[in-house]
């Protein structure tokens, strides 16, 4: 088991969020966050530095891949189950916000191949 932090509005500190691995290959890991945890709260701060994370739903779907840099924050998150700006899959790049950015990009091949590595890994 493994754990995430998010960022808590209401106390200024990062909360932590439970996580089972369910597959790994290099630094990607296929993960589903434990029963009691909050599924839509956001993660900001990873345990391990340079780490990729593919979040996989009570549905057996991966919903995001998040990337996380060397100081352990999020610095790209892939997102697979919604739409925004009329793309699904789409990405946001993080600059050092706590929060979603609200901008978004179609994703390249290098992220179409992570996204089939991940479901294919989810298997």
């Amino acid at each position: 088991m493994g754990s995430f932090r998010n960022y808590n509005n209401g106390t200024g500190q990062f909360d932590k969020l439970y996580y089972t691995t369910i597959a790994r290959e290099d630094n990607l890991k296929v993960v589903v966050l434990n029963e009691n945890e909050n599924q839509i709260k956001p993660i900001e701060l990873a345990n391990s530095p340079n780490s990729i994370y593919a979040i996989q739903n009570n549905k057996g779907e991966i919903t995001s891949i998040n990337f996380f840099d060397e100081d352990k924050r999020k610095t790209k998150q892939i997102d697979l189950k919604h739409k925004h700006q009329g793309m699904i899959p789409h990405v946001h790049e993080f600059h050092g916000e706590k929060y979603h950015p609200s901008s978004a990009r179609p994703c390249n091949k290098e992220e179409q191949e992570l996204i089939s590595k991940a479901k294919e890994l989810a298997k």
